[in-house]
């Protein structure tokens, strides 16, 4: 470290010279003095006395700028006034400094190690986030295998219930193709059986043929007045057939069992509304056999009111026979249809609802043909019409 000599605390030196100087003069007076008087101080001669001046002028000297110097400056007076314990105290932060250097040095020791080990840490944390990295590619990759993997799984899922559902409908169609087969046959032997009794004799009536029907209007009706509608109902199903086949009616013999007819009084008596009950063959039989039936009870309500139109059809232009023919088949096809849809109940062996005379059917044929167009062909309600049917109907050309 460098000072300056504008460093210097120049007041303090000029006051230590001056006084000093101040001192040694005095001294050098005080000593002249005494030696000129020949003073002697504590039993000295002059001359030692002299010299004894001189030594107190230099230690007044010292003992001054040493005051001096403690008053002006508070680190000469420490270092005066307490050396020994700075010495005590510099030893110890030697000591101090000694053991911290030590520490300092295996600190750094330590440190170099600890960098060392960082600098290993490191390279291990850089082959960390590479293997990371990498790990983290092939996750990305797995993750989209598996997202690849659920939507195929969830495909294969849909088609598994896909393939479920067609082979549970191919089960059921196998099922009802068993049991058509199965009715097939069944039919097959009812029409062997049949041939074999056309071969003996001749058919009387076929299984579902509607022998008669009646509406009946079972409130206020006794139990006993509803079997007297049901033996009138089996009564005119006999004269029926008396008058087809041409057999007298006490060798018809229509049966029907007990069951059924009890099951059929219930069904007419649970509730009061208009019925319709219906007496259709149960099998077929030939003449002279047993007819077996059975007794089918429908609630009758107007489906159609007499005038109203059931179906028309507007024609622009000319027809000749065949297509007027076709046209009024076509237009009485829908009226079958529509009617079997509002509720009337068809023939169980034909399938329609009602039908038209040949007669009346060729002279519509006849009035279309020669109609001029533009006309529109009218089917129209020829009177009230229920459930049961029969749909009677009459057709205006307009």
């Amino acid at each position: 470290m460098q000072y300056g000599l504008s460093e210097l605390n120049w007041e303090l030196v000029v006051s230590l010279v001056v006084i000093s100087a101040l001192v040694a003069y005095i001294g050098d007076i005080l000593g002249m003095k005494l030696g000129k008087r020949r003073i002697s101080l504590f039993g000295m001669r002059p001359k030692y006395t002299s010299r004894f001046i001189t030594v107190v002028t230099g230690i007044l000297i010292t003992l001054v700028t040493l005051f001096v110097m403690a008053m002006a400056s508070d680190t000469v007076r420490v270092a005066l006034f307490n050396m020994k314990y700075i010495q005590r105290e510099i030893s110890t932060l030697t000591d101090e400094l000694s053991k911290s250097r030590g520490e300092l040095e295996s600190l750094q020791t330590d440190l170099f190690k600890s960098q060392s080990e960082l600098l290993a840490k490191e390279s291990q944390l850089r082959e960390v986030e590479s293997s990371l990295a990498e790990n983290l590619a092939k996750l990305k990759k797995v993750e989209a295998e598996v997202a690849r993997l659920a939507k195929r799984a969830q495909t294969l899922e849909r088609d598994r219930e896909r393939l479920s559902k067609e082979l549970e409908a191919m089960r059921k169609e196998r099922d009802s193709l068993e049991a058509q087969i199965a009715d097939l046959k069944a039919q097959a032997d009812e029409l062997r059986a049949n041939l074999e009794k056309m071969k003996e004799g001749k058919i009387l009536v076929l299984a579902g043929e509607l022998l008669m029907q009646m509406p009946v209007d079972p409130s206020g009706l006794t139990e006993e007045e509803v079997k007297g509608i049901l033996d009138k109902l089996k009564a005119n199903a006999k004269l029926a057939l008396s008058v087809r086949t041409g057999l007298r009616p006490e060798r018809i013999e229509i049966f029907i069992s007990p069951e059924e007819l009890d099951r059929a009084l219930r069904k007419i008596k649970e509730t009061k509304t208009r019925k319709v009950i219906r007496l259709e063959v149960a099998s077929n039989a030939v003449i002279g056999e047993r007819i077996d039936c059975k007794i089918e009870v429908h609630d009758s309500v107007l489906v159609y009111r007499k005038g109203e139109v059931l179906a028309s059809e507007f024609v622009a232009k000319s027809l000749n026979e065949a297509e007027a023919e076709q046209a009024l088949y076509n237009l009485l096809r829908q009226v079958n249809l529509k009617a079997q849809r509002d509720g009337v109940i068809p023939d169980p062996i034909t399938g329609t609802v009602g039908n038209i005379e040949a007669t009346e059917f060729f002279d519509v044929v006849d009035g279309l043909s020669e109609a001029k167009p533009p006309f529109t062909i009218s089917v129209i309600a020829d009177s009230d019409i229920y459930t049961e049917g029969p749909v009677r109907v009459k057709i205006e050309i307009d």
